[in-house]
């Protein structure tokens, strides 16, 4: 009797067990799901440090648009923004910057004797104007003192392989060049003429300044919780910038930028990504730690080369010396982080406002023309906000690419097109206007009159540059060629010529009804991603 139970204690007997189960289920999945984070976060190519428990779940639940972070920030300048910004002094503005800052976060200027002296007058006038003398570090192919700060030229000590001939007995011609500007500016014979780091020289010899200019700004400043590296033609909106790193953990490997696709690592098969040096990026402490770890024998010698041994070959190799560094960088453990729109690849009449680029913050822009530089810095003086980071909505109205209905001589951009890339052709421009209209999602038109009357209609909002009518040369099948004359499996071409005119349109009350659509609530701080780029 006592092995029988009743149907009350029965069900209490079997209501313990299924707790019992409940308990075990729960343990194993929580322990399942801690370890498939784990093992999701290790892995090179999408580890992204730092992530918040949350959004990891998130990221594992689905694979769908990412989310976005709700960062808080506050303004570190003192006073946030200024009133009347034009009538005010370089100095006047710069009263209000954050030196303090300048002592956890360390700015990195690369820049070339040989390039646009306007460009890095703009650059000092504005992106620059406000760092002491000792919180920059600006790094080129020559000493000087550029607007009273000691330019260091970061190619000077590098190792004698940099100089020697390769392998196979072929000279290193980058060296030459640099070598050459040493030899005229030691002379006082260096002039604009006769500069040969000028142009496409100057652009060869940069790439040997990105491994360069990492490793002496961990020498010269080590420690520091990041390092923004950025380049004469580099906007930084130093504001959303300091808002922006004060949300990361230094201590992980950060390693920042707009993504562009690098090397193969064949080994793990996967494509490996860096960051484009146009637009600056960012290593924190934990990236550069891991970057400049060596190996040491038991008696305590280095077993590793030095860093500027280990990689000089594949510097001379590429073309791009910011691949270069991405990939030192995939091979050291710290893969790329993508932040792309937060660090901009297009220049600011380039950029195409949709809703990818606007109530996004911007942190850095390429490329600017030399009157956009100062311009901008001005303008952000007088824009910047104690709560909120300046957005890409609040750059549109600085630029205000609609206000007229049409321009002439002008072209916008036209990358992103309606009807999967194919162009309309029509006969006039009205033609074109009012393809764009029959368009639901058109809100602006680029016209190529005369010859060609092709018709772009685009999805999105640029302002574009003035562009003069030209000429343009193509080779066509030459259907009247003699048959006689001609060569048995060889297509015979003539050169014609084509007159263009530009004319650009903005669907001016479709933008309107835009942008009230599309009012920004809290800055949509994104996410890092490899798959979010130019």
């Amino acid at each position: 009797m006592s092995r029988m139970l009743s149907p009350v204690a029965g069900g209490l007997s079997q209501l313990g067990l299924n707790r019992r189960f409940a308990r075990i289920v729960t343990v194993v999945s929580a322990v399942s799901v801690t370890l498939l984070l784990l093992s999701w976060s290790r892995q090179d190519p999408d580890s992204q440090p730092g992530w918040p428990p949350a959004l990891l779940i998130g990221k594992a639940r689905q694979q769908g648009p990412p989310a976005f972070y709700p960062f808080e920030t506050t303004s570190a300048f003192f006073p946030v923004a200024y009133d009347d910004v034009n009538n005010k002094t370089t100095e006047e503005l710069c009263a209000s910057f954050p030196h303090h800052l300048t002592q956890r976060i360390q700015p990195v200027l690369k820049m070339g004797h040989g390039e646009n002296p306007k460009m890095i007058d703009a650059q000092f006038r504005s992106v620059s104007a406000c760092f002491g003398i000792d919180e920059l570090l600006i790094f080129s192919d020559l000493q000087q003192v550029v607007h009273g700060r000691n330019v260091i030229d970061i190619l000077a000590n590098l190792p004698q392989a940099y100089r020697d001939n390769d392998a196979e007995g072929n000279p290193n011609t980058n060296f030459a060049n640099y070598e050459k500007l040493t030899e005229l500016s030691r002379a006082n014979k260096l002039t604009v003429d006769n500069d040969p780091a000028r142009g496409k020289n100057g652009w060869r010899l940069d790439k040997y300044k990105f491994l360069a200019e990492v490793e002496r700004a961990w020498q010269m400043r080590p420690g520091r919780d990041f390092y923004v590296f950025y380049e004469s033609d580099t906007y930084v909106s130093w504001d959303n910038m300091f808002r922006f790193l004060s949300t990361l953990d230094p201590s992980a490997p950060w390693y920042m930028g707009s993504p562009s696709p690098g090397r193969r690592d064949e080994k793990k098969k996967v494509d490996t990504w860096f960051a484009n040096g146009g637009p600056g990026f960012v290593l924190s402490r934990g990236a550069m730690e891991k970057l400049f770890a060596r190996r040491t024998s038991p008696d305590g010698h280095f077993i590793d080369p030095p860093f500027a041994i280990k990689w000089h070959e594949l510097v001379r190799d590429d073309p791009c010396g910011d691949s270069v560094l991405g990939w030192a960088l995939w091979k050291a453990g710290v893969p790329l982080s993508g932040f792309f729109p937060l660090f901009n690849t297009y220049a600011a009449h380039t950029i195409p406002f949709t809703d990818r680029m606007w109530c996004q913050p911007f942190l850095t822009m390429h490329k600017l023309k030399v009157e956009h530089m100062e311009a901008f810095w001005r303008w952000e003086s007088r824009t910047r906000k104690l709560g909120r980071p300046l957005l890409y909505s609040d750059v549109f109205e600085l630029l205000s690419p609609a206000k007229p209905d049409v321009r002439h001589d002008w072209e916008n951009p036209v990358w992103d097109r309606l009807a999967h890339g194919r162009d309309t052709y029509v006969e006039t421009l009205e033609a074109c206007r009012q393809a764009c209209q029959d368009s639901d999602s058109c809100l602006q038109y680029h016209w190529q009159g005369k010859d060609t009357k092709k018709c772009v209609l685009m999805p999105y909002i640029t302002l574009g540059s003035g562009k003069a009518p030209e000429t343009n040369e193509k080779k066509v099948p030459d259907q009247q060629k003699d048959p006689k004359t001609q060569i048995e499996g060889e297509e015979q071409f003539r050169v014609v010529k084509e007159d263009l005119t530009f004319t650009s349109g903005w669907m001016k009350s479709r933008i309107d009804r835009w942008r009230v659509d599309h009012v920004c609530g809290s800055p949509e701080w994104v996410p890092p991603s490899i798959e979010r780029h130019f």
